[in-house]
Order: structure tokens, then C-alpha cells, then sequence
């Protein structure tokens, strides 16, 4: 009843490699495993000249993780710093190869990029691990091909396609923080149609993440309040085999994010943001051709209040040119303004790939996207008052890549034409706030080459190599924000800034023992151009800051990772990241020059082992390591390293019933993320049914 046709057995791989490879082999440790984001198109892995981490389901299974940004850790080259599943999704920071920012590193999902307009932030919930099928990390310059965004590497996430039948799956977990959380999944699939449901909610008290050297004067100790989360998400996939070489799917899904808590100020609304996603996609698979179109739209609003400053009812007296309006005012005690963000983006991508013979694939297509963004603050102390922000940003990109295979070598080449727009305007009915103005349309152009190859050396050693250009445009908040953060800093866009440009170098070698085990070693170099970054505005109050172009960033490290399949009741995964990142050039403050830049570990260390022991249970153990970090850009200011122990455990009650518990660092260690500490050691167990 549920036989697969063609085009669906062709779709289980190079639509989401749902069933990878156990549709086609009856012995899978003889064939190396596909991968679809290195070059857009579906290659073995042993052939890319991309360095390449895959997280398949069954170790996203494992994990226990609830998101997927907590599924990077442990990827090479990837620092991704949220601290606890119960922390707001925008606090969470995830950056590839030593570039900070999220903007860096282009995130997909389904072919979605999911970079928002205003600030470039990845809402990591909008998609749960239950719906994840597999993630493919790709470090390096991805430009060439994805464009914007793609300058450190691109995070695909690629959901699941639902399987023949009628499925689904439940999830109740209970936890520290008083943390309870809840996911369900239910798909069918006919000879030609299938739909899938999903739905997550999660809450949390949270905790205190108050740094405890964040200044009294503008916080006050009984000014900090716990930050909780709600989160809700729902999500819906329906497709159509039109013919057994024609495909039709629609996605959908909603995203509410709630952060609660963080002062105590009557009426405060930390964060309530939202976000639709919508998409339809058409995919051709010819006999030696592929053809994908998708269309989508994204759509999110977001409420967010601001404290005042320390003498301050508003926010006009943090600078040393506008004097303090009541020094008998503590900061953190009232709302300053409340913030509205509304976003919108809309895109078109295409692309078609071509066989030329049996030894080369020619592929290009291009992308249109169109995006705007508003902010408007209003004043509680200043009936009236409204301050809006606007900025438009559209982008154009035509792409080429040829693929060609000479017996054990492999070669890829590529290029990338892109042109970015943008206007924009900041205005204030108080004419007296500095800073206003109109920015009328201005465009630049990027043309972004890209040159790899791979070398199978024996059957089971493979060298690669890769240099390419990449870039990154300023997004709507660098160009044309003004905003505060916590009470405490407040950062100025500036609408002058330059895109950034960058030139990205790597050579790897990587062994496969083979599926037991493989080991993988890269050394990467990359200069950029014109890197944006945030500096301390002279003559104004620390915290105080501008937006401004680096004349020169290098970024230079190792990466290592390594797996092996011990035993049939073993794995062992393994990875290491050494990381140098620092200001070449900076004609404005030459003392910056040399200067390691912000929030990016010097070294970074994970080990995993998974354990499949008798009676039904499953068992893990983690180790991760991440290095110090400077806080600032004058490196005065540092976070210091550290370790941390998690493990976990699951036991089938029943066929299709499991238990599970999961302990999160078990020496209660208070480290420092990004501008908040950890929560310490905590606690979760739920159940998991599926049918």
C-alpha cells in the first residue's frame, strides 16, 4: 500500500536524506554517507572539498537536546553559547571560525534562511530537534553560493519528510527552573501525498543571569529580577508527488518566544516576540537534471521594553553632552520606552543542476529577497513622545558552479554575483534627540569566487582544499538602530558602514576507518575587510556605544574531530578547536590593532560518549571545554574558561515508550556566557512515546 514511488526514493535523499542511503545498499558501511549543503547539490562526503560536520537523527536523539542550537556544541569551529534550554531564544549567540556575530554565519532551514532582517538573530525554536530529520554544518566561505551571511559558514537544518503510514510521536518533560515542557508530532503518507503536524510549548521560571560584577549603580541588586521563557511553536509540512518526476511541498510554522522577568519594574515586558514562516517549493528530478524553485515569506513582531539609566526617567542622559535629569533616580526602576519591532521578508530562490556525462555537474540559479523593518518607541514618562526607526534591504544574486570528476580527484568551482540596496530613516518627536535622519537608497555590488578540490589518496584518505571570497551586509539595527540594552548600554547605529568583505583559506585531511571510525583535521586562514564591530563611543559613560568598520580582522585556527564505533555498545565522538581572531587594522585607534576580538574561546574541547547497554537503557557522558574570551573590544575585560559534565539516560518501558533523564553540568559550574552567567546544574526527565 505505502510502496515508494521514484520520485519519492529520489526525495528521501536529495530532498532531506530522510532514509539516506538504506533505500539503495543493503550494506551501508561499505558507502560514504551524502551530504547536500557543500555544494547544493547531493554529494558523497568523501568528495567535497568543504570541511563538513553531518548530525544525523539518531544523534540528535541522543543528544536530549530541546533545540537545535544546543545540538552545535561540540561541532568544530562552532561556538554556540546559549546556556540553558529555558533561556530566551535571542540571548543564544552561535558563530563559525572565529567570526562573532550571528550575521556571520548563514542558517537555513529547508532552504529558508532564517538570519532576520533587523539584527541578523536565528530564532532557534522555530523549528524543534522532534522535527529535525538532520544538520549539516559547512564551515568556511560559503558566499559563492549562498551568499549574504555565508562569510564563516552555513547551518542547514533539514526537517523531517513523513514516513509511509500513519506516525507520531509525544514528548512531556519536567525539569530544574521549574521547567516543563511539552512536543508532539504526527505525520501520514499516502502512495502520493503526506502531511505532517507539530507542536511545541516550553516554560520556565528561569534565573537570576545577572552578571555579579554588572554595576549596582545601574542595576540594582533589588532591581534583578529571574528571566523566564514561554515558548510556543507550531508547524505544518504537506506534500504532493505530482508525477514520478514532479514534487510539491508547503511549510508553515509559528514561533512566540516570551521572556519574563529580568527587573523588577512593575508592567516590564522583558521580550514577546513572534514569527510566521510560510514557504511553498517545486522540485524536477530528470533523468540527468534537477530543478528547485522556492518562495517564502517571513513575518515576525516583537515587543520589548528598556529600563532607564541611573538618574534617568528616559533615555537622553547617558551621554556626558546631556546631564542627568534626577540623580535621586536609580537605574532599573523604571520603563524607559517600550519597543515594537515588526519585520517582514519575502524571497525567491531557484536553481537547476545538469549532468554533463558521468564526470561533471553544472548547476547555477539565483535568488531575489525583499525586507523591511520598523521600530517604534514610545515614552511613558514623555506622553507623545515616538521614536521610529525604519530600514529596507533588498538583495539580488545570480550563482554558477561547476562540479567535475577525474578519477579520485574532485574539483569544484564557483562564483557568485550579488547586489544589496538599502535606505533608511530615524526620526524622533523629540527634535532635540541626536542622530535623526533620512539615509536615501544606496547599492554596492559583491562578486564572490570560490575554488576547491579533494583527493582520494587511498580509498579511505582524503585531502581537500578550498580559498574563496564571502561577504556580509549590515543589517537594519548596525545601519540605523538606536537602542538600549539591560540599563546599561546603550549602541548607535551608524548608516555609513561598508559591507564586509572577507578571503577564506582552508586545507584538511581526513581519514575514514570505514564507518567504524574517522578522524579530521583542518587548519583554516581567513581576512576580512570592513568587519563591523562595536566600539566604546569617546567622551560618553561605559556602555555607550557605535557601530564602525575594522579596516582589517584576521581569524587563523584547527580544527579536529574524530569518531569510533568502539563496540557495537559504544561511540565515542571527539573534537577540538584552536582559534586566534584579532584586529589587523584600524586607522581610528591604532591601540585596537592586535586586539583579540570579542566573545570568541582561543580554544574550545568536546568529548562524547554514547553508551547501548542490556535492559533497554541508553546512556551518555559529556565533557565540554571552552576557553576565555574578552568581553571588549580593548580586551581590559575577560570571561573566563571552563569545563563542564553532563550525562543522561534513557530506558525503554515498552516497545515505543522510553524514559529519559538528563543531568546538565554536574559540578554546578556558575560560568559566563555572553553579558549573562549559567544557570549551574540542572535537572530534567520526561517521556517519549511514539506510534
Amino acid at each position: 500500500m505505502f510502496q515508494l514511488s521514484p520520485v519519492t526514493k529520489r526525495l528521501s535523499i536529495a530532498f532531506s536524506l530522510s532514509f539516506p542511503l538504506m533505500l539503495h545498499a543493503a550494506d551501508d558501511r561499505k558507502l560514504s554517507e551524502m551530504v547536500v549543503t557543500a555544494t547544493k547539490t547531493e554529494r558523497s562526503i568523501k568528495e567535497v572539498s568543504s570541511a563538513v560536520t553531518v548530525i544525523d537523527r539518531e544523534r540528535i536523539e541522543k543528544s536530549g537536546a530541546t533545540t537545535v542550537d544546543q545540538v552545535l556544541q561540540g561541532v568544530p569551529g562552532v561556538y554556540a553559547a546559549r546556556m540553558d534550554a529555558s533561556s530566551p531564544n535571542r540571548i543564544a549567540q552561535t558563530y563559525v571560525r572565529g567570526l562573532p556575530g550571528n550575521g556571520r554565519s548563514l542558517v537555513l532551514i529547508d532552504d529558508i534562511p532564517m538570519n532576520v532582517q533587523y539584527d541578523s538573530q536565528v530564532d532557534w525554536s522555530q523549528l524543534g530537534t522532534s522535527d529535525v530529520e538532520r544538520i549539516e554544518v559547512v564551515r568556511g566561505a560559503g558566499s559563492a553560493l549562498y551568499g549574504n551571511h555565508a562569510m564563516g559558514g552555513v547551518i542547514n537544518i533539514i526537517s523531517k519528510v513523513p514516513a509511509p503510514g500513519l506516525h507520531g510521536r509525544g514528548e512531556v518533560d519536567f525539569g530544574s527552573l521549574n521547567t516543563k515542557r511539552a512536543a508532539g508530532f504526527m505525520s501520514y503518507r499516502g502512495e502520493s501525498s503526506g502531511l505532517a503536524l507539530s507542536a511545541a510549548y516550553l516554560e520556565s521560571d528561569g534565573y537570576n543571569m545577572w552578571r555579579p560584577d554588572t554595576s549596582t549603580t545601574s542595576v540594582p541588586l533589588s532591581q534583578r529580577a529571574k528571566t523566564g521563557t514561554e515558548k510556543t511553536t507550531v508547524g505544518a509540512k504537506f506534500f504532493h508527488e505530482i508525477d514520478n518526476a514532479n514534487l510539491l511541498d508547503f511549510n508553515f510554522s509559528y514561533l512566540r518566544d516570551v521572556a519574563t522577568g529580568l527587573y523588577n519594574i512593575p508592567d516590564y515586558n522583558a521580550q514577546d516576540r513572534e514569527q510566521y514562516l510560510g514557504s511553498a517549493r517545486y522540485r524536477h528530478f530528470g533523468e540527468s537534471s534537477e530543478t528547485t524553485l522556492v518562495l517564502y515569506t517571513r513575518i515576525g513582531k516583537m515587543d520589548a521594553d528598556s529600563a532607564n539609566g541611573p538618574g534617568c526617567v528616559t533615555d537622553g542622559c547617558t551621554t556626558t553632552s546631556v546631564p542627568r535629569t534626577n540623580n535621586a533616580i536609580r537605574g532599573a526602576t523604571l520603563i524607559a520606552y517600550r519597543g515594537v519591532f515588526d519585520d517582514k521578508e519575502t524571497g525567491i530562490r531557484a536553481q537547476t543542476s545538469h549532468k554533463i556525462g558521468s564526470n561533471q555537474k553544472l548547476t547555477f540559479g539565483g535568488e531575489y529577497s525583499d525586507g523591511g523593518v520598523t521600530v517604534t518607541n514610545s515614552y511613558p514618562a514623555e506622553v507623545g513622545r515616538e521614536q521610529v526607526t525604519k530600514g529596507n534591504v533588498t538583495r539580488t544574486g545570480l550563482f554558477i558552479q561547476d562540479e567535475i570528476k577525474f578519477g579520485a580527484l574532485n574539483i569544484d568551482l564557483a562564483g557568485r554575483w550579488d547586489r544589496w540596496q538599502t535606505s533608511g530613516t530615524f526620526s524622533d518627536t523629540k527634535k532635540s534627540f541626536p542622530g535623526q535622519g533620512t539615509w536615501d537608497e544606496r547599492s554596492d555590488t559583491a562578486f564572490s569566487p570560490k575554488g576547491g578540490l579533494s583527493y582520494r589518496i587511498i580509498d579511505d584518505l582524503i585531502v581537500r582544499g578550498s580559498i574563496g571570497k564571502s561577504f556580509n551586509t549590515p543589517d537594519a539595527s548596525q545601519l540605523y538602530g538606536n537602542s538600549r540594552r539591560s540599563g546599561t548600554t546603550v549602541a548607535y547605529g551608524n548608516p555609513l558602514l561598508e559591507p564586509e568583505k572577507a578571503l577564506s583559506r582552508d586545507i584538511g585531511l581526513d581519514y575514514y576507518f570505514g564507518k567504524k571510525a574517522y578522524v579530521k583535521s583542518t587548519y583554516y586562514y581567513t581576512t576580512a575587510e570592513d568587519f563591523i564591530s562595536t566600539i566604546q563611543r569617546a567622551g560618553a559613560i561605559p556602555g555607550t556605544t557605535d557601530k564602525v568598520n575594522y579596516g582589517g580582522v584576521r581569524a587563523k585556527g584547527f580544527e579536529f574531530e574524530g569518531m569510533w564505533r568502539a563496540t557495537d555498545f559504544v561511540t565515542l565522538y571527539a573534537s577540538y578547536t584552536l582559534n586566534d581572531s584579532i584586529i589587523t587594522k584600524y586607522s581610528q585607534s591604532t591601540a585596537l590593532e592586535g586586539k583579540q576580538l570579542t566573545n570568541v574561546p582561543k580554544h574550545q574541547g568536546h568529548f562524547r560518549a554514547d553508551f547501548t547497554l542490556p535492559f533497554g537503557l541508553t546512556a551518555f557522558g559529556v565533557v565540554n571545554y571552552v576557553g576565555d574570551r574578552f568581553s571588549n573590544e580593548a580586551n581590559t575585560t575577560l570571561y573566563r574558561g571552563y569545563t563542564t559534565y553532563d550525562a543522561g539516560l534513557t530506558k525503554t518501558l515498552y516497545k515505543d515508550v522510553t524514559a529519559r533523564l538528563t543531568l546538565i553540568n554536574l559540578t554546578d559550574k556558575q560560568y559566563e556566557g555572553i553579558g549573562y552567567i549559567a544557570p549551574g546544574f540542572t535537572v530534567s526527565g520526561g517521556i517519549v512515546a511514539k506510534f
